[in-house]
């Protein structure tokens, strides 16, 4: 016969990873799109937990039926959700910077519907996503998540406590460099597309009768695919050192909460 202690100390070694693992599915790239149906989020996530148990830290005893086991739950959610979201915000990046470069170009009207989130994004900023999804793929990013999910249980041990509320400014405060990385992505395109637009105006000017902007909509239109083409060889590195950030930014924010919840305790 098993006691309650062992049976709770038994199911509690499944479920606690099991809820971080989970959420952190249902927010990270790849994982959370819509293409990929939830029986297979969910089957992923317990095959991921059963992997991982036996090298995660001691885990709480708790009551399943208290208030502090519903805390811990809570937590446990906030955690692996911040982690997957962390990783959608750099995705987002991509998203953005093809959607600005599009609107300069006069792209905007050419929208299709995203399979990552289902909402309509501009063909530029689809093409983005798709080209960040394979960097991500060929860097094994997905791995390097896992890693850090299966890192956060020693850093962030299942407890009561989770993400500090300056963990939270943080992830907040990294919207403002997403804007910021997203600009200056493409500012070369834009630049370049505002040339362009300058001297048909010189020209438009100088001579009224030729009246270039009739035909200025077309070049423009052909000028920006061929900057798309020549600037797609700087996204590799350029994807790296966004990777880095957001794996850096993870690191951080569960190594300062860790440390405010030290001092807390």
């Amino acid at each position: 016969m098993f006691t309650t202690e062992e049976i709770t100390a038994f199911v509690g070694a499944f479920v606690w990873p099991f809820i971080r693992i989970s959420a952190m599915m249902m927010v990270a790239p790849l994982f959370s799109s819509k293409s990929v149906p939830i029986r297979v989020r969910v089957l992923a996530s317990v095959a991921l937990s059963v992997v991982i148990i036996p090298v995660l830290p001691p885990l709480p005893l708790v009551d399943f039926v208290s208030g502090e086991a519903l805390l811990i739950a809570v937590n446990q959610v906030l955690i692996g959700a911040i982690m997957g979201f962390a990783l959608q915000l750099a995705f987002n990046l991509f998203v953005m910077a093809g959607h600005i470069l599009a609107m300069q170009a006069g792209l905007g009207f050419s929208l299709m519907n995203s399979p990552q989130d289902g909402v309509q994004v501009t063909v530029v900023g689809q093409l983005y996503l798709f080209l960040a999804t394979l960097l991500y793929l060929a860097m094994d990013g997905h791995l390097i998540l896992i890693r850090e999910v299966l890192n956060s249980f020693t850093v962030l041990p299942v407890a009561a406590h989770g993400i500090s509320p300056t963990g939270f400014w943080m992830l907040v405060s990294w919207g403002s460099e997403m804007f910021r990385s997203a600009v200056m992505m493409v500012l070369p395109g834009i630049t370049a597309l505002l040339m362009v637009n300058v001297s048909f105006g010189v020209m438009s000017k100088a001579s009224p009768q030729l009246n270039p902007f009739s035909i200025g909509f077309l070049i423009t239109i052909i000028l920006s695919f061929i900057i798309i083409y020549i600037t797609l060889p700087t996204l590799w590195p350029y994807f790296i050192r966004i990777m880095d950030s957001i794996f850096l930014l993870i690191q951080n924010i569960l190594d300062q909460s860790a440390a405010y919840n030290a001092g807390k305790i």
